[in-house]
């Protein structure tokens, strides 16, 4: 008896070192392997997701706000998906709560496709995603009426851990990973504006990726100029506050080089 608890023991070990093996690999391949995550984040019409479009081939968008069709015909090969719906009876519960899962079901989708590999995702935008997110919590976990939600606390814990698995898939996929978000102004106080911007989206994702930008349109001698500001670079803090005017990956590159 006991020499065959032992065989199992073994083959069970076997079994796993087969299944899971531990390769380490060095941190320059690594490096090459992994892409650049980015947050790029500013007001509508900012350019970020021209800036996400100009990234290396092939360019998946998961498209939250149909944001990406009007660039067709200057990025042709770029593959879409509108996950945006807006059938139903109630678009602000149902739809959200059926955007949300469709948006994790491409997530997952995505991250399974061998043909993603050394290409760029763009999530355009994860400030909708994050409410589609919270919403799903409200319904399918916490399962709260509409009409009682003003009268009741949440865990936010939850939609924020559900939505932080997602994009951790996204930011372990050896690829570009692009996320666009709004902009929200920060406030000092109760009616007092600060004249700063943050993204609009979960508080952790920022800690998450590589480089943050934000996006702005300028006039410059009667000139409109496109420009984003690094406010994070994990390869170069010497980067942050930098202004790059018609940004694009190509440029990011060379910065971090």
């Amino acid at each position: 008896m006991n020499n065959w608890g032992t065989n199992k023991v073994i083959e069970k070990e076997e079994v796993k070192e087969n299944v899971n093996p531990i390769i380490f690999k060095s941190l320059k391949d690594a490096k090459v392997n992994r892409g650049i995550k980015i947050l790029s984040y500013g007001n509508f019409g900012t350019g970020k997701t021209h800036f996400g479009l100009s990234s290396d081939s092939p360019v998946y968008i998961l498209d939250t706000e149909n944001g990406a069709s009007p660039l067709a015909d200057k990025f042709p090969e770029a593959k879409v998906l509108s996950i945006c719906s807006s059938e139903g009876e109630n678009v602000d519960e149902k739809d959200e709560v059926v955007n949300f899962e469709r948006f994790e079901e491409a997530v997952n989708y995505l991250c399974l496709l061998p043909e993603a590999n050394n290409s760029t995702i763009i999530v355009d935008s994860l400030s909708d995603v994050w409410s589609w997110c919270q919403a799903y919590a409200k319904t399918k976990i916490f399962k709260i009426p509409l009409e009682e939600r003003f009268k009741q606390q949440f865990d936010w814990a939850v939609p924020s851990g559900m939505l932080r698995k997602l994009i951790q898939k996204l930011i372990n996929k050896e690829c570009n990973v692009i996320f666009t978000a709004r902009e929200d102004e920060i406030y000092e106080g109760a009616g007092k504006p600060s004249g700063r911007y943050k993204p609009s989206v979960q508080k952790k994702v920022p800690f998450m990726v590589d480089i943050v930008l934000y996006h702005e349109i300028k006039f410059i001698n009667k000139k409109l100029i496109y420009q984003a500001r690094i406010e994070k670079c994990r390869v170069n803090g010497a980067l942050v506050g930098k202004i790059i005017e018609d940004i694009s990956i190509k440029k990011i590159k060379e910065l971090m080089k």
